[in-house]
């Protein structure tokens, strides 16, 4: 499944795609391929353990491939990701966790 961007007041777009996840888990799939500048605020507002959040790109929505890594170790904190080379589909993933919370929206704009 593939999921779309919604419009925004500013004139660019937003999508979801952690919202609050508590376990390892795999974002869907975003299509970015009609975008140049493409941002991922990633947030872990609850932390008292690990968590290790990925952001990944992909040509062709199957075959994904590793853009930014951090790990929040037993630390909160809030991150910006800015991106402008081209890829059609985007994601964000995290590891198995240990008491913490993760959200993420990836963002574009033409």
């Amino acid at each position: 499944m593939i999921k779309h961007f919604s419009a925004n007041k500013s004139g660019g777009v937003t999508t979801t795609n952690l919202d609050g996840v508590t376990s390892a888990t795999n974002g869907p799939k975003i299509s970015t391929r009609d975008f140049k500048n493409k941002s991922v605020f990633v947030e872990v507002p609850v932390n008292t353990g690990a968590v290790t959040v990925t952001i990944e790109a992909s040509y062709n929505g199957s075959t994904w491939f590793e853009l930014d890594q951090k790990v929040y170790t037993a630390t909160t904190g809030s991150d910006l990701y800015s991106y402008t080379d081209h890829f059609p589909f985007m994601r964000t993933t995290t590891t198995t966790q240990s008491n913490s919370t993760v959200s993420a929206e990836i963002t574009g704009e033409s």
